[in-house]
């Protein structure tokens, strides 16, 4: 039978069709494609006849044969196109990662890798025919029918050297002695060599647990080697633990299995619309902050786009992340992230600055920020004499005596940012301008919210693999970005007929958009 050759554009529209409509899964959509009624939109605007449908294995194997990097591209033409169309200016970007989970139990192990499909057991036969031979001349009615447990050392080269804790053992094999069954014979009776002594005692020997991959048999006993897959490989070795906040109680942590989609999201005020403009897909959440930089040279390497403000969360928060952003001329707004600094008052005190960079003066009292030098790149703080006011005897005493007094602003002190490159930054940390601009982070949390609840995409997907998790948030993100064009324009057009519909309208029309802080547009404006 002769395949049909199905032109790639169609196959693509078919699949962009499913995840726009909602479909659970492909064999829920292929089901639709074959209804005439449900399907005949979907065949039309894909160029398709309903006797030609695809299965869903033409659906595999097409993504398969794309890749993530192809899907990408498509991505980034879409981008482009809303950016001609003036949806896009690229000034303010804010990136935060999701995590969604892979379709494979995680069975325990973080070390996994290659090697645990294969382990190596060398002397199996000799090792259980000497356990079954000392069971049978012990012939304890509770020891004789206990499990035999064939443990080897984790072979995995991931496993930390300097551990505190042992190499753990893996349980490859697990046998067990049962009443024999003449109609059913068991076979690994004859394997190891314990025919003869079974069937005296009318027992067979079974398997319980294990999977062999490899046997290879030797010259004697003490040579023949079984090679076993590990019992607590993942079927999906691509997949990594995130760790996130349980959505329903934030207290907690959860750890997901699976696949994180690091979204970039261009939020442009003057329009009120929050749109993806890069994405990237690593395992789990371990090097998140990592790819902050590789988002923002997609945007650079496909549209030659520098942005004015960088939004992210903690998790982004490396040196090298603030370097970049401030050699693009972007202003850095990311979560500071204290680690194991001791954030206690008196170590605070101690070493001078509190946790937003401000420092103390000589009285104890906490500084407050004074300005920014754009082009010394200091940051000012001032006490502004707030001593008069304490209720702190010792600091009303040394309030008398203090020698800054004089001055308009009291004590003043400087901190930089090639002291502080994490620390102190332009927007300085504490001032309300940063907490209206860190407010607008939260645009990266509804275009991750909005590509799981919403769309239903990357909830619990079923995929396995980073390539093909890379394929889906691909397809995630373009729909997201599809869906709130539509939405915006379907939404000024009905308030345009609303507005024409009126009696008297308007000689020119006018639809003013959200209004953005004059800080903001100075900051996104500025050359």
């Amino acid at each position: 039978m002769v395949g049909i050759a199905y032109d790639p554009v169609s196959l693509f529209l078919l699949d962009l069709f499913r995840h726009l409509e909602k479909y659970p899964d492909m064999k829920a959509f292929v089901e639709a494609l074959h209804d005439w009624e449900r399907g005949k939109n979907f065949c039309l605007y894909a160029g398709i006849t309903s006797k030609d449908i695809p299965c869903e294995a033409t659906f595999t194997n097409f993504k398969k044969r794309l890749g993530e990097e192809l899907y990408n591209q498509i991505f980034h033409v879409l981008v482009e196109i809303a950016e001609r169309l003036g949806f896009l200016s690229y000034k303010i970007i804010a990136t935060d990662g999701t995590l969604f989970p892979t379709n494979a139990r995680y069975k325990g192990c973080t070390w996994f890798e290659g090697e645990c499909n294969c382990i190596g057991f060398v002397g199996i036969i000799d090792n259980v025919r000497k356990r079954v031979r000392y069971r049978l001349s012990h012939p304890d009615e509770e020891a004789l029918h206990k499990e035999i447990r064939i443990k080897v050392e984790c072979p995995s080269s991931r496993f930390p050297e300097d551990a505190k804790i042992p190499r753990p053992k893996v349980e490859v094999l697990t046998l067990a002695l049962q009443e024999a069954d003449p109609e059913k014979p068991s076979i690994f009776n004859q394997i190891f060599g314990v025919q003869e002594e079974l069937q005296r005692e009318n027992l067979d020997l079974i398997v319980k647990r294990g999977l062999f991959t490899e046997i290879i048999m030797g010259d004697s006993a003490k040579t023949d080697s079984f090679f076993f897959r590990c019992p607590k490989l993942p079927h999906d070795m691509d997949a990594k633990i995130g760790v996130r906040r349980n959505p329903k109680n934030p207290d907690r942590i959860e750890k997901i299995f699976g696949f994180n989609a690091i979204i970039d999201t261009s939020i442009e005020l003057d329009l009120g619309i929050e749109l993806p403009v890069a994405c990237t897909t690593i395992a789990g959440n371990g090097e998140e902050g990592r790819h902050f930089i590789s988002n923002k040279n997609q945007i650079l390497h496909h549209h030659d786009k520098v942005s004015k403000i960088h939004l992210a969360a903690a998790k982004y928060d490396e040196t090298n992340n603030y370097q970049f952003s401030r050699s693009q001329g972007a202003i850095p707004i990311i979560d500071y992230n204290p680690r194991s600094e001791n954030l206690s008052p008196q170590a605070l005190k101690t070493r001078g600055y509190d946790h937003k960079g401000r420092p103390y003066a000589p009285c104890g009292i906490l500084t407050h920020p004074n300005g920014f030098d754009q082009k010394s790149q200091i940051a000012s703080f001032s006490c502004r004499r707030h001593c008069v006011g304490s209720n702190d005897p010792q600091i009303r005493q040394h309030a008398k005596n203090c020698k800054h007094w004089i001055n308009y602003h009291g004590f003043t002190s400087h901190m930089s940012i090639s002291d502080f490159p994490r620390l102190i930054i332009e927007v300085l940390r504490g001032t309300d301008h940063h907490h209206k601009l860190k407010a607008l982070r939260s645009a990266s949390e509804r275009t991750n919210s909005s590509a799981k609840e919403d769309l239903c995409i990357l909830k619990k997907p079923k995929i396995r693999g980073l390539e093909n998790a890379g394929v889906l948030a691909q397809m995630a993100v373009m729909v997201l970005l599809l869906k709130r064009i539509c939405r915006f324009i379907v939404k000024v057009t009905l308030a345009m007929r609303k507005m024409y519909s009126s009696n008297s309208p308007p000689l020119r029309p006018f639809l003013p958009g959200p209004e953005v802080p004059k800080f903001i547009a100075n900051l996104i404006q500025r050359e």
